[in-house]
């Protein structure tokens, strides 16, 4: 694999845990030779909406990472070459303000605790517009005897497995149900469809503890693509679904889902191809760019 010319998953300071302004991540975009990326913050279109002046040369294909439901599930969704206008009206309608949506989790997350009781110290001093609902009741969970007995007894040691191997899942004590907020894949995927783009799973490897194989069963039906390369794939990984991709006649995505240099783990711009991914990534984002497909 080489570093690719293609980045299609970066986050701006539009989401929530991104770190730099539109223009600085394609300032980082032209730096480093990337000549085709896309910003996918997250359930929002501001970074283009509110995209200013940019030295960018490159190829900038419209783009966002949806969350989106398969039953039960949630799944991150990246949608790229949709018409802006159309897509962001519906996102501000559906999925609402980041404050808004981390707050009926968080309100949420809080009855439960109440309901099983679970002490939930100063969790009235919560900001929903800066930090993540799940983010803050680790911390809260992590402040009491209590809560970290709770938590080792399901074997969570990280805000991201509260979320993905906890609060998901239907026999965990906090289990919620994320229609709260979220809205079904089918209408995601009719929504971009409608307006001339097309929906990507995003990182299949990266789904709590649930196996790549059952991931993919699970969303193959709904999307037009999948990304295979999502830092840190492995090589072998990366070979994998894009052999999945061919036989299941799907369209390849990759990017590094980069969140910013500061930020402790997704800090890297650079995303990772062969010739061959990369070709076949160029020639799909054409036809998209030029409404073929």
């Amino acid at each position: 694999m080489k570093k690719s010319i293609i980045n299609l998953h970066m986050h701006s300071d539009k989401s929530l845990d991104g770190k730099e302004s539109p223009e600085e991540l394609l300032n980082q975009c032209e730096k480093f030779g990337i000549k085709i990326t896309s910003i996918t913050d997250h359930d929002t279109c501001d970074a283009y909406n509110d995209l200013k002046k940019t030295s960018y040369t490159g190829q900038l294909i419209t783009g966002i990472e949806l969350d989106a439901m398969i039953g039960d599930e949630t799944f991150d969704i990246l949608c790229y070459g949709f018409d802006l206008e159309q897509v962001s009206i519906w996102v501000k309608k559906q999925y609402g303000t980041v404050a808004y949506r981390q707050a009926k989790i968080f309100n949420k997350l809080i009855e439960k605790c109440k309901e099983i009781n679970i002490e939930t110290p100063g969790y009235q001093e919560y900001e929903s517009k800066n930090e993540y609902a799940h983010v803050a009741l680790y911390k809260i969970l992590m402040s009491t005897n209590q809560g970290k007995e709770f938590l080792a007894t399901y074997n969570i040691t990280n805000a991201g497995d509260l979320y993905r191997v906890g609060t998901m899942q239907r026999d965990f004590p906090l289990y919620i149900d994320m229609h709260l907020v979220w809205p079904d894949i089918t209408e995601v995927r009719d929504v971009i469809h409608k307006n001339g783009g097309k929906i990507f799973l995003a990182h299949p490897y990266h789904y709590g503890n649930k196996k790549v194989d059952s991931v993919l069963k699970t969303c193959t039906l709904y999307v037009d693509g999948i990304e295979i390369s999502n830092n840190p794939e492995s090589e072998d990984q990366v070979t994998y679904l894009y052999n999945y991709a061919k036989e299941h006649n799907l369209l390849i995505s990759a990017g590094s889902d980069y969140h910013g240099t500061c930020h402790p783990y997704h800090n890297k711009i650079e995303s990772y191809l062969n010739d061959k991914m990369e070709k076949e990534m160029i020639s799909w984002i054409k036809l998209i760019q030029d409404k073929k497909i």
